[in-house]
């Protein structure tokens, strides 16, 4: 056996990988030539400084992240009105149960369901990336315009529409101003 197949099987060996080369021979070799016991020494230790070794915390950004959304407070207050409002206004279009209010039903129920998510996203105290932050600002903006229109349509004849027409607007506007604020 040379010093290259030694030390490739101590190296395999150290990583816990089967070696083609008997463990004996492996041994034997270790013990009679000092360059690759010396190897074998060193590799050892550091396989077990990398393995035991601390990891390098990474930087806390979430407050760098969390104060891109201006008013954070506002937003979530906001997000929880539209999802109160969106459920409730839903609730009563099926209470009507008409297939006019189908459509203005589904998107309630949508609206809801995007403002909770949004809501909890925007809530954690862990980054988020602001990718994911403009997506769910955006997509609670999308849904809140069409409750917007939907229950807008059905405003004067029921008051769940009217109150949840403008909270949804009120909640697009300030979704969509939110978005400038985001960067990166």
């Amino acid at each position: 056996m040379d010093c290259t197949q030694c030390r490739e099987a101590v190296s395999a060996r150290l990583d816990g990988e089967e070696s083609p080369i008997d463990s004996r021979a492996v041994d034997a070799h270790l013990a009679t030539c000092p360059a690759c016991n010396q190897f074998s020494d060193d590799a050892a230790r550091v396989t077990t400084l990398a393995r035991c070794a601390p990891a390098t915390p990474a930087p806390d950004i979430s407050m760098k992240v969390m104060s891109t959304v201006h008013e954070l407070g506002t937003v979530l207050e906001v997000l929880t009105d539209l999802d109160r409002h969106s459920t409730a206004c839903a609730t009563a279009m099926m209470a009507h149960n008409t297939t006019d209010m189908l459509s203005a039903t589904r998107a309630a129920l949508d609206c809801a369901d995007i403002a909770a998510a949004a809501h909890r996203v925007l809530s954690r105290d862990t980054a988020t990336d602001t990718g994911v932050l403009k997506a769910i600002l955006q997509a609670a903006a999308t849904a809140a315009d069409r409750c917007a229109a939907e229950c807008g349509q059905h405003a004067v004849h029921h008051s769940h529409c009217r109150v949840h027409s403008e909270t949804a607007r009120h909640a697009a506007q300030v979704c969509r101003a939110q978005l400038h604020h985001i960067t990166g």
